[in-house]
């Protein structure tokens, strides 16, 4: 098994909503059992993807983005989305804000509006980066389940991201990074 370092990128974020919905002591836990088991810390998640393709691992944790990319190519690869537990899928929002006061509120609220299209969504489901929609009418990304088809975690994100720094931080003694 593969997984990027989660001191860094978008994995880290995903090793903090699993602390986060998990508490300390299980995520330590599940990452010493990882570590028990050789997992491989390696630069990326297109690493993981990579290894994966190649047979170097079996398994490999990963972005769906990245997955998305070895599918197309006809890489010997298959995508599933865990649910250990019964915690779902974290599943990673896109956002946008408009900060109060800013000089340009009227063209800021436009262009919310325009990114918050459906066919903002559809440009976003088509592309590599493989979004999945809100919009009802939006057709989603053709190698990824819809979100209808898998539990999304329950997570307060804002409690992850507050969590990301400590929690890198005790990962690396347990992973021996």
């Amino acid at each position: 098994m593969a997984i990027a370092d989660p001191r860094f990128g978008s994995t880290s974020f995903h090793v903090a909503a699993l602390y986060a919905e998990l508490g300390d002591e299980r995520g330590d836990e599940f990452f010493r059992k990882l570590k028990a088991n050789d997992v491989r810390v390696v630069d990326g998640n297109s690493v993981v993807r990579d290894m994966v393709a190649r047979g170097d691992v079996s398994v490999g944790l990963t972005d769906t983005d990245d997955v998305n990319v070895a599918i197309e190519a006809k890489q010997p690869v298959a995508m599933i989305l865990p649910d250990r537990d019964g915690i779902g899928v974290p599943v990673m929002p896109n956002m946008v804000s408009l900060i109060a006061g800013a000089p340009h509120l009227d063209e800021g609220k436009r262009l919310i509006n325009y990114l918050l299209s459906a066919e903002v969504e559809r440009r976003l489901a088509e592309s590599e980066a493989v979004q999945i929609p809100l919009h009802a009418d939006v057709i989603g990304p053709k190698n990824i389940p819809p979100l209808s088809t898998f539990k999304p975690m329950t997570l307060d994100y804002a409690k992850a991201a507050a969590r990301v720094e400590s929690v890198t931080g005790r990962l690396a003694p347990i992973l021996g990074l």
